[in-house]
Order: C-alpha cells, then structure tokens, then sequence
C-alpha cells in the first residue's frame, strides 16, 4: 500500500473520529438537557480572557455522563499541534465550541438546523464539521450546499 493511500485512510480515519466525538457531545448535552431540565450555562464570553475556564466548564458539564478531555479533541488537530499532552493542565483546550443557548429546556431543539456544536479548525475536507439539533453532523461545506 503506497504512502499516499495510507495517509489518504488515516485522515478518514481523523475525520471519523471527529465526528464521533460530536456525537458523543450531543449525546453528552442532550443527557445534562434532560436531567438539568436546561443546556449547559456556559458563558462563551469566556473565550476571550485568554484562560482555560470556557474549557473547563464545558468538560465538568459533561463529565457525569461519561465524557472526558479526550472526547473535546479532534484528532486532527491533535497531530497538527504534534500531540500535546492533553492530562498537563497548561494544554487543556476543547476543539468544539457549543451554541451559547438560554436556560429554557426546548430551545435547544426549536430548529432542526441549528448547531450544538461546531468544529474550532477547519482541519478536514469541506471545512468545520457540525452537528445540528437533530444529531445530523455536515461539514460547513455541506452546510452551504444544503440550504
């Protein structure tokens, strides 16, 4: 098998994982949504201290229902940076932003298409990939071509 058809899998391969993990985080909110009787009050404002406490608030969130740093790490992403390691506390990141929602139990799932959570970097073919309120992942590119 030549070099090029490996390298070729083995993104699929990211990209699988990739979206995986999206599922997972869906799975992830919906589980706090339905307990919490809300979406995760995350205040993305956070992101722009430079500090790590968006991260950490959204990891904590979903911890109860089984999903820890490595379901918020694209693995793409991962091997770009030269895969730090994710349990030192000086490279905690998420690769998934969330859609800041209010604090009503339905919001969440008033439209189809809007998206829980989309990919930081636009690291795989089609651009950032997403996953909407009704658990469909796309790319961006797909995105666009759907509407």
């Amino acid at each position: 098998m030549g070099a090029g058809v490996f390298s070729d899998m083995k993104t699929r391969a990211e990209k699988v994982q990739c979206m995986a993990n999206l599922r997972n985080l869906y799975a992830g909110a919906e589980a706090f949504r339905q307990d919490q009787s809300r979406w995760p009050q995350v205040d993305p404002v956070l992101l722009t201290n430079g500090g790590t406490q968006y991260y950490e608030q959204w990891i904590a969130a979903l911890k109860p229902y089984g999903f820890g740093i490595s379901n918020w790490i694209c693995p793409t992403n991962q091997r770009m940076m030269n895969r730090p390691d994710m349990s030192d506390p000086k490279n905690v990141r998420i690769d998934y932003l969330a859609t800041p929602f209010d604090d009503k139990p339905l919001t969440p799932h008033l439209w189809p298409k809007q998206p829980w959570f989309i990919e930081r970097g636009a690291v795989h073919e089609g651009g950032n990939l997403i996953i909407y309120a009704n658990g469909q992942v796309e790319s961006m590119k797909e995105s666009f071509l759907s509407r």
